[in-house]
């Protein structure tokens, strides 16, 4: 397993682009178990010209800015020492988010994992509690001394190493949900979706939007929630065999799988306006969106590369 954390900086005005400063990893023999070795590479910004208030404070932002890699250079060097490792985990579900983004932006290749598990939900499973915890106070709670800096992507990924191991096999009671793809035989895993009784939440009206994509990458389009319990979660990508209905699987960290439902409409006038729900699974619904599956694909994030890819020609 890789425990791996990141730092970065956020984006601002017509650049919302999370742009990766430092990546730190470390290769443990097992979950739980003891490191076997560890990675750290500080990549020199490119994209902003400013820094957020939170990167200003980051303790080594200054190696950053003096060093001689890019993050195609760095990407490259990070996914040679990983190997032909596939299980990763991380404190928290940003960093696969803002790594899988960045590898998009600058066409690189993309991380190829098989499980990528989620050790702050873990931890926060671990207590009876619904609330995120920071990374600094799960090592007070477990009496764990830091003696290094925090906000410095090799040094968390070691703490997180050290909670995996009081976490212990609930490191991987459930991992975060892979992207769906079809094998290359065209066989179709099926997805194990929750099994507790809830009552769907009313269907959201969203948009309109000025086209077809701008719906299907829009925010408000990608936000859904669990049904049991309410937790925000965020759809990355979106299955399809049609022009107006489009399926997604969100994972709540306490209860399980769940099916998004998103139908597109065009209007009159040119534009799209939607409706999401979170319905109850039937055989009917789970054989759409098996079809949806194999026919098409549009991730949200890919959409998104491409149009900051475009404003960047324009620059």
């Amino acid at each position: 397993m890789v425990i791996m954390d990141l730092e970065w900086n956020s984006g601002y005005g017509s650049k919302p682009f999370e742009e990766i400063l430092q990546i730190g990893a470390v290769k443990l023999d097992r979950p739980g178990g003891r490191i076997l070795s560890t990675f750290c590479a500080y990549i020199k910004p490119a994209v902003h010209k400013r820094f957020s208030p939170p990167t200003r404070l980051l303790p080594e932002l200054e190696l950053s800015l003096s060093s001689p890699l890019d993050f195609p250079t760095a990407i490259a060097v990070f996914f040679e020492w990983c190997g032909e490792e596939r299980e990763f985990a991380a404190w928290g579900n940003g960093d696969l988010d803002v790594l899988l983004a960045s590898c998009d932006y600058w066409e690189t290749e993309s991380l190829r994992y098989d499980h990528f598990y989620d050790l702050q939900a873990a931890f926060s499973k671990l207590l009876g509690i619904d609330q995120q915890v920071a990374l600094y106070a799960a090592m007070e709670y477990c009496l764990i001394p830091a003696p290094f800096s925090f906000h410095n992507a090799l040094h968390d990924a070691l703490y997180t190493a050290m909670l995996a191991e009081r976490i212990g096999s609930l490191c991987t009671a459930r991992p975060l949900t892979p992207r769906l793809r079809m094998s290359e035989d065209s066989t179709f895993t099926p997805v194990q979706f929750a099994t507790c009784a809830f009552e769907p939440p009313p269907r959201r009206r969203i948009g309109p939007f000025s086209s077809l994509e701008a719906g299907l990458d829009a925010r408000s389009s990608r936000r859904t929630a669990c049904p049991v319990c309410g937790r925000r979660q965020s759809v990355l990508e979106w299955h399809h065999s049609n022009e107006r209905q489009y399926y997604a699987v969100f994972e709540c960290p306490e209860h399980g799988c769940f099916l998004c439902r998103l139908t597109m409409t065009p209007l009159k006038n040119g534009t799209w306006r939607g409706r999401l729900s979170v319905p109850e699974l039937t055989d009917p619904l789970k054989e759409a969106f098996e079809l949806a599956v194999r026919s098409g694909l549009h991730d949200c994030r890919s959409s998104r590369a491409r149009r900051r890819q475009a404003a960047r020609r324009k620059e």
